[in-house]
């Protein structure tokens, strides 16, 4: 007749090597250790109150996701950075954009700048994988940001010998057009207080509709004014206005009405809110083209040389404060030696 085997979750115990049961108990049933294997004890409280140790033995790694203003802040200590706010309605887009830069650093070097590095590449490959073959999609996809929320992707970048950090800000594009509609809604947007460029998003496709034209003129200006009203822009950050989905510009019979519309918003722009913004540029982009043979990410080159152009050093101005305490306005009064 074969033995039962002894086995025991209490790695301490030698019941098994004849000792007694390392808990006391002189009838085994009793033991919650007994007659287990201590895998089993993972993760899983084994009575009055003690509880197994974890036995991972590895490397913890960040998990690479877009960053929040916290983050954000962390990458802007560490190196010269450039902060990115881009502004577009909803679908005009900006993650298109942002997905397109990254692919293209896989590909060669952009505008003379070597890729060096990301804190975020697993949200990178998340909003690109949409856009690629290994997606089945049939043609390129996009995921919606989320409202509510401000997300921030990292890229390290080397240019003439000089690495320097780049953070693009990602909001959802409703949010942006409620501020058309109340400039208080801007109070709170940080990657618009801090960035370096402000960049503008207009909807390429949108310009085509007869139907959604007027609605993408009389936006983009009213978005801009109610951001300067509530004094978003208080770095004067430089300024890109960027037609989006050109592709679909160029596809249409009425490519030379959009090609005038966007002229005239970027020249509308550019003079009603000269004051607030430092350089002003303009730029065509075709990030995510829907025809597979396109060249993806055209126009980038020029946007990304654009963003990271240095920008204008702010005069600084020397404010003196007070908290009302008489003891403040009191000076040190030079004596004359005896």
């Amino acid at each position: 007749m074969a033995e039962t085997e002894i086995i025991c979750a209490n790695r301490e115990c030698r019941i098994a090597q004849g000792g007694k049961c390392v808990e006391g108990h002189d009838d085994l049933t009793k033991c919650p250790f007994y007659g287990r294997e201590p895998e089993e004890l993972d993760d899983e409280q084994v009575g009055d109150g003690q509880e197994s140790t974890s036995v991972f033995d590895g490397v913890h790694l960040p998990d690479a996701l877009p960053l929040d203003s916290g983050g954000a802040d962390k990458i802007l200590a560490m190196l010269p950075s450039r902060m990115i706010g881009l502004i577009g309605a909803y679908d005009s887009g900006k993650t298109s954009v942002i997905a397109g830069l990254f692919d293209l650093f896989q590909l060669r070097a952009v505008s003379d700048s070597v890729f060096a590095g990301s804190s975020t590449l697993h949200g990178f490959e998340m909003i690109c994988h949409d856009a690629r073959v290994a997606s089945e999609r049939n043609e390129p996809h996009s995921e919606r940001t989320k409202r509510g929320e401000v997300r921030f992707y990292h890229i390290d970048v080397q240019r003439n010998g000089v690495l320097q950090s780049l953070l693009i800000a990602d909001r959802s594009g409703e949010e942006y057009e409620e501020v058309a509609d109340l400039a208080a809604n801007a109070a709170g947007m940080f990657e618009l207080r801090r960035a370096d460029v402000i960049t503008i998003l207009v909807d390429g496709r949108r310009l085509t509709s007869p139907s959604d034209r007027a609605d993408v003129m009389g936006a983009i200006p009213l978005i801009v004014r109610g951001m300067a009203e509530n004094g978003a822009f208080l770095r004067k950050p430089n300024l890109a206005i960027v037609l989006t989905k050109n592709d679909a510009v160029q596809a249409s019979p009425r490519k030379d009405r959009v090609e005038q519309d966007f002229r005239a918003i970027a020249d509308h722009v550019r003079d009603a809110f000269a004051d607030h913004f430092g350089e002003f540029g303009t730029f065509v982009t075709s990030a995510s083209p829907a025809d597979v043979n396109l060249v993806r990410g055209a126009g980038l080159d020029e946007l990304l040389d654009f963003w990271l152009r240095p920008s204008a050093q702010p005069k600084a101005i020397r404010v003196r404060h007070r908290n009302g305490r008489v003891f403040d306005g009191l000076r040190i009064k030079e004596m004359d030696g005896g």
